[in-house]
């Protein structure tokens, strides 16, 4: 004898729509945060891939700094760095770039690296790496939809790794590293000849 199908009461089929509900809207929220984690890498990937095209970098360095009472960031002035480093010539595929430093004289070849996290600068001074490394976005110009400045560390180690995994280095150094930022108001302009028609064309 087949047991007979038991009807379901109202109750039960309340109980058991708000589970699917809810079920539903958690997936739905999970799957929200996953694709804006992802949005967010792709944000900052296009915008490190940006900065790499850049023909000419500018860099500012700070051992010492005010701090916002308000927000708690780091004050940077412009024109008050400690040291400056300007970049040209970089070429990622190649991992080389040209650099010039306020404390050391003459050009310098240094070498590129880019990773999914930043890109970094090494330096090999005798020994001693001279590594810069920019980060992140800090001031984004919604107008033009592209990253202004970046957040940038500069430091020195002694750890030959820096040259395969600076990421890794980057990570142990970050906090004791002097902070500033990376701007690169030069991409996409053209020299004046090139720019500027002439009367009379």
């Amino acid at each position: 004898m087949q047991g007979a199908n038991l009807p379901m009461t109202s109750s039960a089929g309340s109980l058991v729509l708000n589970m699917i509900l809810t079920l539903v809207m958690r997936a739905f929220i999970l799957v929200s945060a996953m694709l804006a984690t992802a949005a967010a890498v792709a944000a900052d990937r296009s915008e490190l891939a940006r900065f790499a095209q850049a023909r000419y970098v500018h860099c500012a360095f700070y051992k010492s700094y005010d701090i916002d009472p308000v927000s708690g960031e780091r004050l940077m002035v412009e024109g008050k760095a400690d040291a400056l480093m300007h970049i040209q010539g970089m070429d990622v595929k190649r991992e080389t770039a040209n650099a010039i430093y306020t404390r050391m004289s003459g050009l310098r070849k240094v070498t590129v690296i880019q990773t999914d996290k930043a890109i970094h600068f090494i330096d090999n001074v005798a020994g001693m790496y001279v590594m810069t490394t920019v980060h992140s976005c800090l001031d984004f110009d919604d107008k033009r939809g592209i990253c202004i400045s970046y957040g940038a560390v500069n430091s020195r180690v002694f750890d030959a790794s820096v040259l395969v995994d600076p990421d890794k280095v980057y990570e142990k150094i970050k906090d004791a590293a002097d902070p500033g930022f990376c701007d690169h108001s030069f991409i996409g302009i053209q020299s004046a000849s090139r720019a500027a028609p002439s009367p009379e064309q």
